[in-house]
C-alpha cells in the first residue's frame, strides 16, 4: 500500500473518531418534584375561609441540595448526579403543604411565612423536618414535628409527630410520588387538627373573628 494510501485511511479513521467523540450525547438528567394530595379532605363549614399561616419549615441540610437523596444504610446516604429536584426541596415541601392544606380545609387563604405583621392569620403552621428520603430497599421515609400555633401571641395550640411511608412503585416518579404520599398523610393531620381546634371554638369567639376578617376586608 502507498504512502499516500495509507495516510488518506489514517486520515479518514481520525475523522470518523472525532466524530464519535464529538457528537452530542443525551442528557440523562431527570427533573423531579412533588404533587398534592388526591384524596379530599375534612372542610367543612367552620374551617371554610379560615386563614392558615404555613412556616417556618426547616430541613436538614443534607437535603438541602439539588440531588435526590437515597439512604442506602443507617449512616449512609447517595446523592444521584442525573435524578435532581426541579427547585429546592424545602420550598416545594412547603408549597405542596400549603396546596393541600387549602384543598382539606376549604380555604383560599393561606399565606407562606413570613408575612406582614397585620396580615390576618388564624392559625400558624411550624414544621421541622427530621427526614424526608426514599430507601434503597424501596419505601420512602418522613419524620417531622409540627405544631399549630395562635400567630397573635405565639402560644402552643397543639402539636404532633408524622412518621410516614409508602412503598415506592416501579416507575421513574415513584420516589417523588411516594413522598408525596407522605406529606398528604402529614397534611391530613395537621388539617384535622385545625378543624377540631376550630370546632372546639366557642360561637362568640368564631363571630369575633369573622367580624375581624369582615372589617379588615
Amino acid at each position: 500500500m502507498s504512502r499516500a494510501a495509507s495516510f488518506l485511511i489514517l486520515i479518514v479513521g481520525l475523522n470518523a473518531a472525532g466524530c464519535s467523540v464529538l457528537a452530542p450525547q443525551p442528557d440523562p438528567t431527570q427533573y423531579f418534584i412533588l404533587s398534592p394530595a388526591a384524596e379530599g379532605g375534612v372542610a367543612n363549614a367552620s374551617t371554610a375561609g379560615l386563614a392558615i399561616g404555613v412556616g417556618p419549615i426547616t430541613f436538614p441540610d443534607y437535603l438541602k441540595r439539588p440531588g435526590v437523596v437515597t439512604r442506602a444504610a443507617s449512616n449512609r446516604l447517595t446523592v444521584s448526579d442525573v435524578k435532581r429536584w426541579a427547585e429546592p426541596l424545602d420550598r416545594n415541601f412547603q408549597s405542596i403543604l400549603c396546596q393541600n392544606l387549602s384543598r382539606m380545609l376549604g380555604t383560599q387563604k393561606i399565606v407562606t411565612y413570613p408575612w406582614y405583621a397585620d396580615t390576618p392569620v388564624d392559625y400558624q403552621v411550624k414544621v421541622s423536618v427530621s427526614r424526608f428520603e426514599t430507601s434503597q430497599e424501596g419505601a420512602s421515609q418522613l419524620s417531622a414535628q409540627w405544631m399549630i400555633v395562635n400567630p397573635r401571641d405565639g402560644s402552643e395550640l397543639a402539636s404532633g409527630q408524622t412518621s410516614a411511608t409508602a412503598a415506592v412503585q416501579p416507575g421513574e416518579d415513584g420516589p417523588s410520588a411516594a413522598l408525596s404520599r407522605d406529606l398528604g398523610e402529614m397534611s391530613s393531620q395537621i388539617a384535622g387538627r385545625i378543624a377540631q381546634l376550630r370546632a372546639a371554638c366557642k360561637p362568640g369567639a368564631a363571630a369575633l373573628g369573622a367580624s375581624r376578617h369582615a372589617g379588615r376586608g
